[in-house]
């Protein structure tokens, strides 16, 4: 069975399925059903000749996630915020050949290709639609092992050096301007908070840190700050990042936030997490400072089921962060 290049871990096994002359990756132990096939053909027929198609097979919490990101984001910005679903299927526009651009990927990016494919797509196209299509699944643990494989490659609870085989997309971050990444920029402070969250999903605190530092206490609802908190979290200096999270004050996300992680803590089930979902206050409040305290207790106990439910609220949290960071960038 291959290995995950990311993690040492072994990969889920997936099967091949022709979809219109594209070809999708399923994980094994789920099959699509025979409404789904005519979905997706009718979605394909029915496209423009200028429009990709993006189809994210099975329905939990990430590929909601995903499908999310790329409705409320620029393509742009969408396709260097959240990497695809292991199970999908990129259905390119007519005339854009997907074996030119497989010729113009670097080597040592095979693993990110789905990402550093959409991502090319995304600055010469501005026509994609994502589509969610459920899945049957043989059983629970089956569902369980493809959700894992998207869960690898969250942000860690922890900083640690940039992943190396991501340098193609810390090039495009420095090259990127402003408006390439979110259109018409109203606020420019707001619009580096966009880039400081940017760097520090994909590992980079340093960078991200210099961003969120030169525009502290300044945005319409102090994103920075949120960035610049989140930063020393990982890091970690707890007390510092709670002194940033007063700073940034009642976030208009949280009452997001709180209802996210609370549907993320309900579905964990466990004692450990019922007991932080009362100090966290959810799902009617978002307590930022009782999440930190929760991610510090979690690591220093080893609590592995824990780490991973934080890191899915963790990841939740940043990108209504990357989302709120680009709306006060771009709103009148």
């Amino acid at each position: 069975m291959p290995l995950d290049q990311t993690s040492g871990k072994e990969e889920v096994p997936r099967a091949g399925v022709d979809l219109d002359g594209s070809l999708a990756a399923v994980p094994a132990g789920a099959r699509l059903t025979d409404s789904a096939r005519k979905d997706i053909h009718e979605t394909l027929r029915k496209r423009n000749d200028s429009t990709g198609i993006v189809i994210v097979f099975g329905d939990y919490w990430f590929t909601r996630l995903f499908a999310e990101v790329w409705t409320a984001l620029p393509n742009r910005l969408a396709s260097l915020a959240i990497r695809p679903p292991a199970a999908c299927c990129q259905s390119f526009p007519r005339g854009f050949d997907p074996s030119r651009l497989a010729e113009q990927m670097p080597s040592s990016i095979a693993s990110s290709f789905p990402q550093w494919s959409l991502m090319k797509l995304a600055k010469s196209h501005s026509g994609l639609e994502v589509r969610t299509v459920p899945l049957e699944w043989t059983s629970a643990q089956a569902r369980a092992q493809a959700a894992d494989l998207d869960e690898r490659g969250l942000p860690d609870l922890l900083s640690s050096p940039p992943r190396r085989e991501l340098e193609w997309l810390f090039n495009e971050l420095r090259l990127a301007r402003l408006s390439d990444v979110c259109g018409t920029v109203v606020s420019p402070v707001d619009a580096t908070a966009v880039l400081a969250g940017l760097w520090l999903l994909h590992g980079d605190a340093e960078t991200s840190h210099r961003h969120s530092q030169s525009i502290e206490d300044q945005g319409r609802h102090r994103c920075g700050n949120y960035w610049h908190a989140i930063m020393h979290r990982q890091e970690p200096d707890y007390g510092n990042s709670k002194y940033w999270f007063r700073r940034v004050g009642q976030h208009p996300m949280f009452p997001e936030l709180a209802r996210r992680a609370d549907e993320l803590i309900v579905a964990d089930g466990s004692q450990s997490a019922r007991r932080w979902r009362e100090k966290l206050g959810t799902p009617k409040f978002w307590n930022a400072c009782a999440f930190v305290d929760w991610c510090e207790s979690a690591l220093r106990e080893g609590e592995g089921t824990q780490i991973s439910l934080l890191r899915r609220i963790q990841f939740v949290e940043m990108q209504l962060l990357l989302r709120a960071s680009y709306l006060d960038a771009t709103r009148k």
